[in-house]
């Protein structure tokens, strides 16, 4: 059930990727979303958001009665559902996602980027209540739960954005010089944001680490499972940041750059190699913050 869980927790951090970071981030870059590829994927992940909302609490209700998801009764479901902030949470999370899901159809050509975006955020901010900040009491969560919103808008911000600019490289055309360009512009475009999103992702996931343990524990954890997925998370973290780097200032220049085909098939294939395994390493960190939510920090997974 605990794997079960963790991957439902993953899917749901991908779909909301979607939802709100991709949606987020081509809202910034001025893009627009007119084709019926593009609604179909953002109508498809509120729907999916849906499933995995309503799949992910079964199962949370399930480990805390030491049950199975088939077994739940149905007075329990409503209890969590209407007398805990967890249940509220879910309840929010499906209402923003059914409202994102009516903009997309209501709006059939030029979709509100905006809207999908700000209800996807709001969505997104739900999660908080389904990991570690909502054992906290007064002022305390407050600021944990803050803190967790934060990381969570930053990193499926640039989750979406990967998502995003994977799929632009990959349907770019070496031959064709246009959408180059404006690929190579919406790349460049973003390095201002991904650097934002790193400052956020490192003060607030350094304000979550003080609240789990203080600095003379930290060699404790470090030995629990826990902390060893953290320091796996920071790894991938760490190479997805060089990565970026790597991408801005050498190959999207040499993008730019190429003047004959061969060298732009060249450039544009390093690129999209690059871009692709920048969005695996992210695929790893969503894996271990999902895993990380259904862990003791101090102790046994």
């Amino acid at each position: 059930m605990g794997e079960t869980l963790v991957w439902l927790r993953w899917l749901q951090f991908m779909d909301l990727g979607l939802v709100f970071g991709a949606a987020l981030t081509a809202r910034l870059l001025g893009q627009r979303v007119d084709s019926p590829w593009g609604r179909r994927v953002l109508g498809l992940s509120c729907v999916l958001g849906l499933a995995l909302g309503a799949g992910g609490f079964a199962f949370i209700l399930a480990r805390m009665a030491a049950s199975t998801a088939a077994d739940l009764d149905a007075e329990l479901v409503s209890t969590m559902l209407t007398d805990t902030a967890l249940g509220w949470a879910a309840i929010a999370r499906g209402l923003f996602l059914t409202l994102a899901l009516g903009v997309i159809l209501w709006r059939r050509r030029n979709t509100p980027l905006l809207a999908v975006a700000v209800l996807g955020g709001l969505a997104t901010a739900c999660l908080a209540w389904g990991g570690h900040a909502a054992a906290s009491m007064g002022f305390a969560s407050l600021v944990r739960l803050g803190g967790d919103m934060a990381h969570l808008w930053a990193g499926l911000t640039w989750l979406g954005a990967l998502l995003l600019f994977t799929a632009l490289v990959w349907s770019s055309g070496a031959d064709d010089r246009t959408a180059l360009a404006r690929l190579g512009r919406q790349l460049g475009g973003f390095a201002l944001i991904g650097t934002v999103l790193v400052g956020v992702l490192v003060l607030s996931g350094f304000d979550n680490l003080l609240f789990l343990a203080p600095p003379g524990q930290w060699g404790v954890m470090a030995a629990t499972p826990y902390g060893r997925l953290l320091l796996t998370k920071l790894g991938l973290f760490g190479a997805m940041f060089l990565l970026a780097g790597h991408n801005r200032f050498h190959l999207v220049p040499a993008l730019e750059r190429a003047i004959d085909p061969r060298a732009r098939h060249r450039a544009l294939a390093a690129l999209r190699r690059s871009v692709t395994l920048e969005t695996l390493l992210a695929l790893g960190v969503i894996w271990c913050i999902a895993a990380a939510g259904t862990m003791d920090p101090m102790g046994a997974a």
